[in-house]
């Protein structure tokens, strides 16, 4: 609407307001709303930065590591490009030409390497912070050449258990290779490489952080799982936990801390929920009880 041609209805004035928050054009005679429709194509004020202060800018979606073509631009479609002038038509497709070129190899990879890598993800029900880590580990590696000679599955689950580890929630390697389906020792090596290539430190896995996750699996209660803690504790201070897995060890002290607070658990229960030998439950248990004196006292079936 051109301010300067139109006249008010109403008054007759040509005097008219702007107002560029509600769109309106209002006449400062008689206060008509005129145009209650009018587009603002001045610059947007709306976005942030990372400290909440305006940029001024114009924002598209955020990024999302678990997308491949995230921040791909197409450079039109055929039927586009056949619409405009013929001089026109073969420059457009140079330039097409080399966005493939330059995107082909690396989005191509990428494209099936996250889509196998969500499958995954769901299947271990990891949360969505934790499969997003994992793409842009991925991401980083493919970057830096690390996918080159290596099987894709590999470094997607080596990617996923390195996630878990940063995250704190970590899986055990034989879990992930499960679902997976890529062998558990390759697996071991694969995500040791990796984290040296991107310059990851991980810290080493306590029994602790298999603790609660097994606690709920087991159905114990808060007071069971605060003692086993506590066996725990003792153990790490009489180095008791030094070259054994952090996973038998929460297995176990949940095992004996279950028997002190009389919540019977088999140990079958036990060895399957975290997934390792009665034989291998009972020698910890034996060690723990004798070593820090527990008194406690274990069948040996």
């Amino acid at each position: 609407m051109l301010l300067t041609k139109q006249k008010c209805p109403e008054c007759g004035d040509s005097n008219f307001f702007h107002n560029r928050e509600r769109g309106e054009i209002v006449c400062r005679s008689c206060s008509v709303v005129l145009d209650d429709a009018v587009v603002d194509f001045g610059r947007d004020s709306a976005s942030f930065d990372e400290d909440s202060n305006p940029t001024g800018g114009r924002t598209g979606a955020p990024f999302d590591p678990r997308v491949a073509n995230n921040l791909i631009t197409t450079v039109g479609t055929r039927e586009d490009i056949a619409r405009l002038p013929r001089h026109q038509q073969l420059l457009m497709r140079r330039i097409r030409k080399k966005n493939n070129w330059t995107s082909a190899s690396i989005e191509q990879n990428l494209g099936n390497a996250l889509t196998h890598l969500g499958l995954i993800s769901n299947s271990l029900g990891l949360p969505i912070r934790v499969e997003k880590e994992a793409a842009s580990l991925y991401r980083m590696a493919a970057e830096r050449n690390f996918t080159i000679a290596r099987a894709m599955e590999n470094v997607i689950a080596a990617a996923i258990y390195l996630s878990c580890r940063l995250d704190g929630s970590p899986k055990t390697l034989k879990e992930i290779a499960n679902i997976a389906k890529v062998d558990k020792k390759i697996l071991g090596k694969t995500y040791k490489l990796m984290a040296r290539r991107l310059n990851i430190q991980i810290k080493p896995m306590s029994p602790k952080d298999f603790t609660a996750r097994f606690a709920s699996q087991l159905g114990l209660d808060a007071k069971t799982e605060s003692r086993a803690l506590e066996i725990i504790d003792m153990a790490l201070e009489s180095d008791l936990t030094s070259g054994k897995s952090p996973i038998s060890v929460a297995a176990t002290t949940l095992y004996l801390s279950a028997l002190m607070h009389k919540q019977r658990k088999t140990q079958k229960l036990v060895a399957e929920t975290a997934d390792i030998t009665e034989a291998t439950l009972r020698a910890r248990a034996q060690e723990l009880i004798k070593e820090l004196k527990l008194k406690i006292r274990i069948k040996d079936n």
